[in-house]
């Protein structure tokens, strides 16, 4: 299977605590990055399959509503010239850009000198909604960095 979606609400029993447990790849050598506000959670795993693939998770949960969309499938490096992506502060990095073109189109926008960012750019995907969105929010930081990197 090279993708797969679940767009829906969360049993009464699951909790916020339970997200990250909840879901993954399986794999000790995955990366997660997350994003939290008030009202969203954003949780990305990636693992690097080789030098041109990435295997990746991609979970948006509304904390109000608690409605829940997740993504799985395999992203392939776009190639060609650097791309650069912004922090909140303005700070320009370069990043390598992954992209997904099944069930919608994703790109992964990972940093390059730290491997502690990534930005999620959405389209054409009919799978997201509006409160539950992948396109990120703001960047989402690796576990166990701070913010403001």
């Amino acid at each position: 299977m090279i993708g797969s979606c679940t767009v829906g609400m969360l049993k009464k029993d699951k909790t916020l605590n339970d997200f990250n447990e909840s879901y993954s790849i399986n794999n000790s050598k995955s990366e997660i990055f997350e994003f939290e506000n008030d009202t969203l959670k954003q949780y990305v795993e990636l693992y690097s399959r080789n030098e041109r693939e990435i295997s990746f998770l991609l979970v948006s949960r509304n904390k109000i509503t608690m409605q829940e969309a997740r993504l799985a499938g395999i992203a392939k490096n776009k190639g060609g010239d650097a791309e650069l992506d912004e922090d909140a502060d303005g700070y320009a990095y370069v990043v390598t850009e992954y992209i997904y073109d099944n069930e919608c189109w994703l790109a992964f926008r990972l940093d390059n000198d730290t491997n502690t960012r990534i930005r999620v750019n959405e389209a054409d995907c009919a799978m997201s909604t509006d409160s539950t969105p992948f396109y990120s929010i703001a960047l989402l930081v690796k576990k166990g960095f701070g913010v403001g990197l």
